[in-house]
């Protein structure tokens, strides 16, 4: 395999991942924040409790595990996999890389598009050492918060660690609802700005786009019919679907 090839392919594994974080914690909030409102909907799910307590159990107990995945060194495919990947491989993102992508890419194979790329060239953003060593760093960053707040759940989950509800409880009082959205999507931004800077010459890795990340703000949020939700609203938007038929119930 060439490095090529295994940076799309971690890439890619690492995309995956944060896009099932992403569903299994923002529908669990989202069943939350919406039930919280409606106490008809309430009702109507109390008439089946223990299906949706396994519902939200499993959406919880799914969003730490699939943290781990993403954080942890025993994990084969993980973030840190990632950026050895990239760190050992800075050339991948360089003009000359990029142009070779360009002109062996079969749909710009054309005149017009050949001397479109002089133009292109001129605004790409090609990262200096300077650039993977901050990206390095705010990855760092994130591992540490994982290791302060939310791996303690993560092997709770995964082994059972704690035996007694208040050593449980102790865990998740350390964990701001608010703030895990923001780390969630920290991580679709660390994607985004890769899959930018290699497919299209987009930088600097960082600041990364702010994006919504509150549910709740989410949910009053009206989307233009032709706007391309982002995945969080798209999952939020399920979850509003599913429990506006109970709310019909």
């Amino acid at each position: 395999m060439s490095s090529e090839e295994k940076f799309l392919l971690e890439l890619n594994i690492f995309r995956n991942e944060v896009i099932l974080l992403s569903k299994y914690l923002y529908m669990e909030l989202a069943i939350h924040v919406i039930v919280n409102k409606n106490k008809h909907i309430l009702s109507t799910m109390n008439r089946t409790p223990t299906f949706w307590n396994t519902v939200l159990s499993g959406f919880q107990n799914s969003t730490f595990i699939t943290i781990g995945r993403i954080f942890d060194n025993e994990s084969k495919h993980n973030i840190h996999t990632l950026f050895k990947v990239v760190e050992n491989n800075k050339s991948l993102f360089s003009k000359k890389s990029f142009k070779k992508r360009w002109v062996n890419n079969e749909d710009k194979k054309t005149d017009k598009m050949n001397s479109y790329l002089k133009k292109y060239m001129e605004s790409f953003y090609e990262p200096t050492d300077d650039d993977f060593r901050k990206f390095k760093k705010f990855i760092s960053k994130q591992q540490k918060i994982y290791e302060n707040i939310y791996r303690p759940i993560r092997h709770q989950f995964g082994h059972k660690k704690y035996s007694t509800n208040e050593e449980v409880k102790i865990l998740f009082d350390k964990v701001n609802i608010s703030e895990l959205e923001k780390f969630c999507i920290l991580l679709e931004g660390i994607h985004e700005a890769l899959w930018q800077l290699y497919h299209n010459g987009r930088g600097p890795l960082l600041p990364m786009k702010k994006e919504r990340y509150s549910t709740k703000n989410i949910l009053r949020t009206k989307f233009m019919p032709h706007e391309l939700k982002p995945a969080n609203a798209q999952f939020i938007d399920e979850v509003s679907t599913v429990l506006n038929i109970l709310k019909k119930k």
